[in-house]
């Protein structure tokens, strides 16, 4: 492994100073929340290391768990940051259906995890990529036993889980989905190539994808929060058409206010 606990111990130092750091100066709250989020994770994954490949060891099963868990709320931070960059007054108003709907994705991903008698699990079936072809793939995170093992370079995660997509897909439809029908395609093509397809290139482990993308999201979140690129991010219309009036009035309604 070329990753360690010291390493994940560093980065989540650097994460949570950061996230002081930013948030003293005036950055989006937003934003900090987001990388102290993340950092929590890579918090996890240090402690994780003291206790990595001891399957039976109560310990390494409870640092598996609180990761699934921590998965499983992703969608609020990551709705969050995807709303920081579309007009505010739209962020305003749609906001509580967003985390609404947050919360029934982290819902339904925490159930996959109970043992329902009528569920089939995630390790005893194969998914094919598309109908009709012999590509086919495991789910991530699953595994026979709840366990953080060594993966390629990082910590790869198993937990016997139900082996339906759709109860998979909640985080996919929360996280990446739902932005995309709000309008804020750019974050969402930006998180894409620097979490999960980053993740795809860098470790062939589908159970190390999740720690691997956690990881990368603390780098992503610093270039969002230090550099200029978080200037190109931001969205103005739904995809060239204009956002619904009624959706935007809060804002035209101040600007239509006489200075004083």
């Amino acid at each position: 492994m070329c990753w360690s606990g010291e390493a994940s111990a560093a980065l989540a130092v650097t994460g949570f100073a950061s996230t002081v750091y930013f948030y003293r100066r005036g950055e989006s709250k937003v934003l900090c929340m987001a990388l102290a989020y993340f950092s929590l994770m890579e918090l996890l994954q240090a402690y994780t290391y003291t206790v990595i490949d001891e399957c039976f060891n109560p310990n390494n099963q409870i640092a598996t768990f609180l990761g699934y868990m921590h998965i499983a709320f992703q969608p609020f931070f990551v709705n969050a940051v995807t709303m920081h960059f579309i007009p505010q007054p739209l962020r305003r108003r749609i906001a509580p259906y967003v985390y609404g709907l947050c919360f029934g994705a982290a819902t339904i991903f925490m159930m996959r995890i109970y043992p329902f008698d009528w569920a089939s699990l995630c390790f005893d079936r194969f998914y094919r990529f598309l109908p009709g072809t012999d590509i086919k793939f495991s789910m991530p995170f699953c595994g026979k036993q709840i366990c953080s093992t060594s993966g390629q370079w990082h910590i790869a995660w198993a937990i016997p889980a139900s082996g339906s997509i759709a109860m998979a897909n909640s985080y996919v439809y929360a996280a990446f989905v739902l932005p995309l029908l709000y309008g804020s395609w750019k974050l969402v093509l930006y998180h894409l190539n620097t979490g999960p397809l980053l993740a795809y290139l860098t470790t062939n482990n589908m159970n190390e994808w999740a720690a691997v993308w956690c990881l990368y999201s603390i780098g992503l979140l610093l270039l969002l929060i230090k550099t200029p690129v978080r200037r190109f991010l931001h969205v103005t219309s739904w995809y060239g058409q204009a956002y619904p009036e009624f959706l935007t009035r809060e804002r035209l309604e101040q600007n239509s206010q006489p200075k004083q």
